[in-house]
């Protein structure tokens, strides 16, 4: 057959990146309004930051530039679906980073009590309560514990996949 050899393509796919002491997780709650939440390799919050796009098209140009912003990006988890999720998986790849796409449902079963989570409204304020309390867990440095439900669900996403990735063994545990 006509194409690319399999070791020409496996040059054109970036090895995975190794886990190191500087290696980052980062959680995204995705959508035009996006959050991003760093966490160091001892599993703990360091930083969180928010970026409103102007329409998918542009989140979907800075996906690739956000990755390349954050050094040592090892992985990435991500709350949401579609297209913009397309977007970062095909930036996180061309990079090497391993990318896993959850929703919202999947870690809110590990944060919050079925009660707490019964709808979305619901659900994001109790999110902004539990983050606050990340943030202070993690004595993360310039984060403000006052945010938004869009930095609340990425410091939770990014949480989870912290404990799903074995970086953290056990989450701490929080008041309700």
């Amino acid at each position: 057959s006509v194409g690319i050899s399999r070791s020409a393509e496996a040059a054109r796919v970036p090895a995975q990146r190794m886990l190191g002491e500087m290696s980052c997780f980062i959680g995204i709650d995705l959508g035009l309004a996006t959050a991003f939440a760093v966490y160091d390799r001892d599993g703990r919050l360091s930083g969180v930051r928010s970026r409103r796009f102007q329409s998918k098209d542009a989140l979907r140009a800075a996906a690739g530039a956000i990755l390349d912003e954050i050094p040592h990006v090892n992985s990435v988890i991500v709350e949401g679906g579609g297209d913009l999720a397309e977007s970062w998986q095909r930036a996180a790849a061309h990079r090497g980073i391993h990318l896993r796409i959850v929703h919202a449902h999947e870690w809110r079963r590990m944060f919050l009590y079925a009660r707490e989570r019964r709808d979305g409204a619901q659900a994001k304020a109790h999110a902004v309560k539990l983050a606050a309390q990340v943030v202070e867990w993690s004595a993360a440095k310039g984060v403000n514990a006052q945010m938004g439900h869009d930095a609340a669900e990425a410091i939770l996403v990014g949480l989870f996949g912290v404990v799903e990735a074995g970086w953290l063994k056990d989450p701490p545990r929080f008041r309700h």
